[in-house]
């Protein structure tokens, strides 16, 4: 990611990679009151449980019975089926888009790919049908020929190369394909050939193929910003129907798209923000997915004709700890002992309804060093730990927290500040608006401790690079010259194996260095009908494509 863009560009990027869950998660708080006042305690997980899965006496909207939700155009011709999400969908713009979710979901329906992730975070081909390396700075990338744009244009080289024009030019634009790369130019050999010349070898082309949307060059490039926002077009299985913003979106099947006619003839994604109003519109038999719940027990799921589906995601929550000369955390073993000191599993259990594994590396499977465990809960160690430190006595820090980013995120680090204390370190938590918390961030204002999560698509290179110094959001300071070294090293090498080697490496000096007290990966919950033939993503993408001849 290239750390030069501009500022208001690089805040729309610093979403992406931390929050696409956020503003669902804030949602499902037991309220915006408790958000808004920290010092008050919200109620217990299983009691919100409780409430989750009874039948509402009333709602935000009214009684419980009472449908929340709107019925598409012609519903019951086209018998499209409904998503409620918790979140606006604020963008048709595909280069423009924040979230993984619905944004993301949104245009993975839309638009094609060149290679795509596969429900398991695997590159697989999509309208690329095969790529080859030159030399060590040219990749070869073939495509496959006869698709076509919902629009009648060929999907080509030409669309490919203004594609990735586009979206390293275009204004505003989050799409980081090109600096990714570092990509130098774009060669177009043939209709189905192009080249894709870098400036530094491009050991992962393949995965990062999966980010860019290709567009019908004519279309975009004579149609005018208004009307590419309301009319988008892509070669992807579903085109755009309508767009009520703020509201709904609806998509209708492209019966000629390339891997075969849609079996669902249309997706509604329709916002309804309160988390009982959709489960209540799923109890009614009226919405066939619904999403961003809040941890939820599977015994405790009593919808008739549902099910409830969980996913542990890709998204990794930590208290990151600021590295300063001078602080009792710049010394490895101060790190260390608050790592020892926190109870993960009792935080998960009292907290997130029992969900929630402490990971021993941050880096997601398969790349994940498998020698690495996770860090085991012993506050005698701790205390040996900072005593010889220096800090028998112990210090006082601060925590930082937003306010209803994350699920439970006040009362998550009033937890993890009530177990430091027992060891000696009294912490003092800062919890502020999220808003707010960004801001201080961003402009370099960053406690001590702070909570925080990064997303990830899987990629093993790209995990490890959250730790390093020349990420673009790093705010612990934390920097290893060793780990640099065995970044920059796997990044290099086209051999997987000794890439593999390279990351591990890395992992285990990071591991030991301890820039992060290393919580858990996140869980997503969703409330599913049972004619829906569909699995959650780790990625919290919902892709819910399926051929017809899939389901005959």
């Amino acid at each position: 990611m290239n750390v030069s863009k501009t500022l208001s560009a690089f805040i729309l990027i610093l979403l992406a990679i931390i929050i696409f869950w956020s503003c669902a998660t804030q949602r499902a708080t037991p309220s915006d009151e408790a958000a808004a006042q920290p010092t008050q305690e919200v109620a217990n997980q299983e009691e919100q449980a409780e409430t989750v899965n009874q039948e509402p006496a009333t709602s935000s909207a009214g009684a419980a019975e009472e449908d929340t939700t709107t019925s598409p155009p012609n519903a019951a011709d086209a018998a499209p089926s409904l998503i409620l999400i918790a979140d606006e969908v604020t963008t048709l713009e595909p280069y423009r888009m924040v979230t993984v979710h619905p944004e993301g979901s949104i245009a993975r329906h839309l638009w094609d790919t060149l290679t795509i992730l596969n429900d398991d975070l695997q590159v697989e081909p999509h309208l690329a049908e095969s790529w080859r390396l030159i030399n060590n700075f040219t990749w070869e990338v073939k495509l496959r020929q006869g698709i076509s744009f919902h629009n009648g244009e060929p999907v080509n080289a030409e669309a490919v190369r203004f594609s990735i024009e586009r979206a390293r030019s275009m204004p505003g634009s989050l799409e980081t394909f090109a600096e990714d790369i570092s990509l130098e130019q774009v060669e177009v050999i043939d209709d189905y050939t192009v080249r894709l010349v870098t400036q530094q070898p491009a050991t992962d082309l393949a995965y990062y193929l999966t980010s860019l949307e290709i567009l019908p060059p004519l279309y975009y490039s004579e149609t005018g910003a208004e009307q590419l926002a309301k009319a988008p077009v892509g070669s992807g299985p579903y085109r755009l129907s309508q767009w009520l913003e703020g509201r709904e979106l609806v998509l209708e099947a492209a019966p000629d798209y390339w891997q075969g006619a849609p079996a669902l003839p249309g997706l509604v994604f329709q916002t309804v923000s309160p988390p009982q109003d959709r489960l209540t519109a799923l109890r009614l038999g009226k919405a066939d997915l619904i999403t961003d719940l809040p941890p939820t027990p599977l015994a405790g799921w009593n919808i008739p004709d549902s099910r409830l589906a969980t996913v542990e995601t890709t998204q990794r929550m930590f208290i990151g700890v600021r590295v300063e000369a001078g602080s009792p955390l710049a010394d490895k073993r101060v790190r260390q002992a608050l790592n020892y000191s926190i109870n993960v599993e009792q935080i998960a259990e009292d907290w997130l309804a029992g969900y929630g594994d402490r990971y021993g590396s941050w880096v997601n499977p398969p790349a994940n060093n498998p020698e690495l465990t996770p860090w085991p809960y012993d506050p005698n160690l701790a205390r040996r730990l900072l005593a010889e430190a220096g800090y028998g006595q112990g210090f006082t820090t601060t925590l930082r927290t937003p306010i209803g980013m994350y699920e439970q995120d006040v009362n998550i680090a009033k937890a993890v500040a009530q177990q430091l204390g027992e060891v000696g370190v009294i912490v003092e938590v800062d919890a502020v608006d999220r808003n707010i918390y960004m801001r201080q961030l961003l402009s370099g204002d960053v406690a001590p401790l702070f909570l925080l999560a990064i997303n990830s698509q899987g990629n093993g290179l790209e995990d490890v690079k959250n730790l390093s110094k020349d990420f673009a959001f790093n705010p612990t300071a934390w920097q290893n010259e060793l780990f640099e070294d065995k970044l920059r090293q796997a990044a290099r090498t086209f051999n997987q194996a000794t890439q593999a080697r390279f990351l591990n490496e890395a992992q285990a000096i990071a591991y030991d260095e301890t820039p992060w007290i290393w919580l858990w990966r996140s869980h997503r919950f969703y409330g599913a009908s049972q004619n829906l033939d569909w699995s959650p993503r780790p990625d919290g993408l919902i892709y819910l494509y399926k051929p017809k001849a899939d389901l005959n």
